[in-house]
Parts: C-alpha cells; sequence; structure tokens
C-alpha cells in the first residue's frame, strides 16, 4: 500500500509540475520547445521511480490538460505526439539489437511525431498557405529537427545517468 500511494503522489505532483510548465509557454513563448523538453524529463523520472503505468498515467494527464489549458497548442501537440511518450518508449527502443535500427526508429517515430504534430497546428488551429520561400523552409526544419533529436537524445541519456547517480539521492534520501 506504501508503494501504491508513492506512485499515486509523485505521480500526481510530477503532473502538475508538468502541466505548469506547459501552461508557462503562453508567458515565455521563446521556451515553446524548452518546456516540453524538461517536461519529458519529469515523464522520466515518474517512469524510474513507479513504473511504466504510472508514467503513461501520467502523460495521458498531461497531455489532455495542456491541450485544454495551454495558450501554445504547439507546445501541447509537441508534448503529447513526442516528447511526452518518447522518455516511455525509448526504453523499448534501446532493447532492439542493431544500433542502426534503432536510429531508424527514433528517426521514423520522430518524423511521424512532427509530421501528425504540425498538420495538426495548421489544418485544426492555424488556416496557413506556404508561399515561395515557405516550400523550402519546410525541409530545411525537418532536417534541423532530426539533428536536435540525436542531441536530445543524448541529453536524456546524461540526464538519467545525472538523476540516478545525484539527484535521485539527495531527492529521496536513499540509493
Amino acid at each position: 500500500m506504501k508503494k501504491l500511494s508513492f506512485q499515486i503522489a509523485f505521480g500526481g505532483i510530477s503532473s502538475a509540475l508538468c502541466i505548469i510548465m506547459m501552461f508557462s509557454v503562453g508567458l515565455f513563448p521563446v521556451l515553446v520547445y524548452v518546456f516540453p523538453m524538461l517536461s519529458s524529463l519529469v515523464i522520466f523520472a515518474v517512469n524510474y521511480e513507479c513504473g511504466i503505468k504510472t508514467a503513461a498515467a501520467s502523460y495521458i494527464s498531461v497531455s489532455l490538460l495542456s491541450l485544454i489549458l495551454s495558450p501554445d497548442k504547439e507546445s501541447a501537440l509537441l508534448f503529447l505526439f513526442f516528447f511526452g511518450c518518447y522518455p516511455l518508449l525509448s526504453g523499448y527502443i534501446d532493447r532492439l539489437k542493431s544500433a542502426l535500427f534503432r536510429w531508424v526508429v527514433r528517426f521514423a517515430f520522430f518524423n511521424a511525431a512532427v509530421a501528425a504534430s504540425y498538420f495538426l497546428l495548421i489544418k485544426l488551429f492555424v488556416a496557413v498557405e506556404l508561399n515561395e520561400f515557405g516550400k523550402y523552409t519546410v525541409p530545411v526544419l525537418l532536417v534541423s529537427a532530426n539533428l536536435l533529436l540525436v542531441l536530445y537524445d543524448r541529453m536524456l541519456r546524461a540526464i538519467e545517468v545525472v538523476y540516478v547517480r545525484k539527484i535521485r539521492k539527495k531527492l529521496f534520501k536513499r540509493k
């Protein structure tokens, strides 16, 4: 029972922290990509401490509430389609035997998530027509975003080491 109450409390507090960050994008629009990334690190901590079920519940609740409450739908959709679920799926992707295949799966998932989020953003929330210059910005942004995926994945792995070795010990006063 103690473990279940810890999971509920930790998942709820972590979800609240994520919602605050997602809502804060409206106050700090320059952090439209940073706050979903930071929220994904919180989801990672929930996954590490409480397991995949509690982390998935936190991810779903944060996704739905950020779609409703967040003034910036772009960050909410990016969290829904990529940043929120990537920490949950990365453990399964890491179990694949071939390193090349792992990266193919990561890039395929990332590109599908980005395409889905921006398709919904453009079709449902903003009616945007791309002019002559805009035709070339989409491929350039997608290539640069794929490069950032590599950096994000490396950052997630580095944060995992720091969390396990330093933060977790101080946060819970245990090993």
